[in-house]
């Protein structure tokens, strides 16, 4: 088999995983994007991931396209792959770090309060007779 044609076959399965990944994170991404970042904001840097989340696993299985000095061309094949989702995982990785939104702090104990004393008790209006 031609080592270009297995490179372009391996190039096509690396971008369709990744597109199932970034249409699978999608929503998710969406909710939380505009949660923190408000609409616009939200717009841009899902659009940004999306691109990333394709470039990138594209771009690493296209460094190991095969050569024509390969024989096997089963092994040719999941090497490029092994590379794509090399490059998806490490994309994954820093995008998650990238839009990572802290938890609130959680009291862990009740704060101090002070004890208040009862109000002194009213006068006795009672007059002696």
């Amino acid at each position: 088999m031609d080592s270009s044609l297995i490179g372009l076959v391996g190039l096509i399965v690396v971008v369709l995983i990744a597109e199932a990944v970034s249409i699978y994170l999608r929503r998710p991404l969406g909710v939380i994007l505009r949660t923190e970042k408000g609409g616009e904001r939200s717009d841009f840097w899902s659009a940004y991931i999306r691109i990333i989340l394709l470039l990138v696993p594209a771009a690493f299985a296209l460094v190991s396209f095969p050569e024509a000095s390969r024989h096997d061309p089963v092994m040719a094949f999941v090497e490029q792959l092994r590379w794509g989702l090399a490059g998806l995982l490490l994309t994954l990785a820093v995008a998650g770090k990238a839009i990572h939104i802290p938890s609130p702090r959680r009291i862990t104990h009740a704060p101090y309060v002070p004890a208040v004393p009862p109000p002194p008790p009213p006068p006795s209006s009672g007059s002696a007779r």
